[in-house]
């Protein structure tokens, strides 16, 4: 009798094991949604002369229970360094610079709102209960004023809230976390 509950037990332990070892979302969409969302950030401000610029690529996980989380690097207004050819940095960039990033936010944060409702619509193997996050850590120069700036800026909402459509989207339907 022993025996027989140890190999039933085994064999339970088997099945769902199985089950672990196939994710909902495999990893081909993901590496799909990531190359998506390179491209929509390096297109938010692609016509201005201070273009933004993805510094690292897109990441994307899928975890069970939880959903999709995808995380990235921006900057969201590319600037030129300290170089032997601009070997200082005067206030002036440095205000020109910062007033710039504030400006952007705004459009930061839509640009994450699109791209979240465009995801949930692409990772069809999403369950509708499950979260699709997305994480945007900026990037910013040690000479940089950052202040009123966030360091990151994360997003995320049920696949099912996202599906709804921008139109059915009220303020909280969408969490933004700012660090």
């Amino acid at each position: 009798m022993k025996i027989f509950a140890i190999v039933s037990l085994m064999l339970c332990g088997l099945a769902a094991g199985t089950l672990a070892d196939k994710p909902k979302v495999n990893r081909a969409t993901l590496e799909a949604m990531e190359k998506s969302l390179d491209r929509k950030l390096s297109g938010v401000w692609a016509g201005d002369p201070l273009p933004g610029e993805v510094v690292g690529l897109t990441q994307g996980a899928y975890i069970t229970g939880y959903g999709a989380v995808f995380m990235s690097e921006v900057n969201v207004a590319v600037t030129g360094g300290v170089s032997p050819f601009h070997p200082t940095i005067s206030p002036d960039d440095v205000k020109r610079v910062h007033e710039k990033k504030l400006a952007r936010m705004t459009q930061m944060r839509s640009a994450m709102q699109d791209m979240l409702l465009d995801s949930a619509k692409s990772l069809d193997t999403v369950p509708a209960d499950d979260q699709i996050a997305m994480g945007i850590s900026l990037f910013y120069w040690n000479w940089e004023d950052r202040t009123g700036l966030p360091a990151q800026i994360v997003m995320h909402a049920q696949r099912k809230v996202l599906l709804a459509g921008k139109a059915a989207l009220d303020k909280s339907s969408i969490t933004t976390e700012e660090f």
